[in-house]
């Protein structure tokens, strides 16, 4: 069985005042001690699933289907709520490669399971109350993004740091809508290298801690936008 802590992530986000910082970053070998050791993008969509009432949302509890252009497999993800300190969010996450055209009440299911297995109880429990309060997650999703990810894999050896630094570029499907965000996650080592990675950062331009995520700034457009309704908030009954 894993210990809580093998099913952390550990990220910085960062809200660039300069879009152009992400091109500026895409094109660095180095960021102060940390070397770029691989390059890749992706063009992702994340499908983000609930009950009827919304009950993961309410016990603050995320899960999303990940798709990336030109792969067979998805991956399905649980995450809990994060805690933020020092601009870094820690949160429970349970990640599993399934059928993209899995049923998300099937799915859900299966990474209950795993993070069971895992270790990660308190996650499980609160999909199970979640879901016993409102019964499964509808077939549809209530929002879907897709996102331009450019992705460097960052490391310093000699400080047995490992950093995945993503340059987002989002888009809300359906709405007039769109966002971007640095995210530095911690792969290997301890907090420092992510600390080193926002001051070499900052170096090339102004950048803020992110207050929210994506997703919830996604959604407090929807919430206050006067634009049609995305589709994808339809039909889920």
């Amino acid at each position: 069985m894993k210990d809580d802590n093998d099913n952390k992530e550990r990220e910085l986000k960062l809200v660039p005042a300069d879009e152009g910082l992400l091109d500026r970053l895409e094109a660095v070998e180095r960021l102060g001690e940390l070397g770029v050791r691989g390059r890749r993008r992706e063009l992702q969509r994340n499908s983000f699933f609930d009950t009827r009432s919304r009950a993961l949302s309410r016990a603050r509890v995320g899960f999303r289907r990940r798709t990336i252009a030109g792969e067979r497999m998805a991956t399905w993800t649980l995450k809990a709520d994060s805690k933020l300190e020092g601009g870094v969010a820690t949160r429970l996450e349970i990640e599993l490669q399934l059928d993209a055209d899995l049923a998300p009440a099937l799915a859900i299911g299966v990474l209950r399971d795993a993070a069971r297995s895992r270790g990660a109880s308190a996650l499980a429990e609160a999909v199970s109350d979640a879901l016993r309060s409102d019964g499964l997650p509808l077939a549809r999703p209530y929002v879907e993004t897709e996102t331009d990810r450019r992705i460097l894999d960052l490391e310093a050896p000699a400080r047995g740091w490992k950093v995945e630094l993503a340059l987002d570029c989002m888009r809300l499907l359906g709405h007039d809508y769109a966002d971007v965000e640095i995210e530095a996650e911690l792969k290997r080592g301890d907090l420092d290298a992510l600390e080193a990675a926002r001051q070499a950062m900052a170096s090339l331009g102004e950048v803020r801690p992110s207050e929210a995520s994506k997703l919830s700034r996604a959604l407090a457009h929807l919430a206050s936008c006067n634009c049609a309704p995305s589709p994808y908030g339809r039909g889920q009954g």
